[in-house]
């Protein structure tokens, strides 16, 4: 009979992603892991393989957590696109300053900025991620153009990937930002440009 796992599995991969995301995949090591997390090598290695497998299993998690962050205000029917897209970058924004302020940035971004973004598997789940956003701000466009709100005479899939990018950028500046006044202006420019 094996034997008992004496750890929550969900909190550990929680646990493991507040320290991939303060550390980086490349300055965590397995002994930071252990430590963290409070359980011995083996049971690490016995429940999630090894550290890139939990790795893995971290940005799936940080995937879960944007949709509970910000990406649901994306999927509301508003009948005012302008102002649903204000309180989207309003809370991108908190989340970004709030991120930065602990030195963090966004795991995605950060991830996708080192070496281990070369990684096929890891690769897959940043263009996954992308792409999603790509598909949340498209769905947004259509509806928002359905409704006659569209300033701009750019494609629904263009605005779609100026919108990621906008995302994006507001938490690489964040990291850096003397204020919050500077991702606001950036965000309010955006909006302006496509409602």
């Amino acid at each position: 009979m094996g034997r008992h796992k004496e750890f929550d599995q969900e909190k550990a991969v929680d646990q493991a992603l507040d320290l991939f995301w303060e550390k980086g995949y490349e300055g965590t090591s397995i002994q930071d892991l252990c430590d963290h997390l409070g359980i011995h090598r083996g049971s690490l290695y016995d429940t999630f393989g090894d550290k890139h497998e939990l790795f893995l299993a971290c940005l799936d998690r940080f995937s879960e957590r944007a949709d509970d962050n910000y990406n649901n205000i994306l999927k509301e029917d508003s009948d005012s696109p302008k102002e649903q897209l204000e309180r989207y970058f309003a809370r991108v924004i908190d989340v970004s300053m709030n991120n930065a302020a602990r030195g963090r940035g966004c795991l995605m971004t950060n991830t996708t900025l080192g070496p281990v973004a070369y990684v096929p598997n890891v690769a897959r789940r940043l263009e996954a991620y992308a792409m999603n956003m790509e598909g949340l701000f498209f769905s947004f466009v259509m509806r928002a153009q359905a409704k006659g709100c569209l300033k701009s005479k750019h494609s629904a899939r263009e605005l779609a990937r100026f919108l990621t990018g906008t995302k994006q950028g507001l938490h690489v500046m964040a990291r850096n930002a003397a204020d919050r006044s500077i991702l606001e202006d950036f965000a309010k420019v955006a909006i302006s440009t496509v409602l």
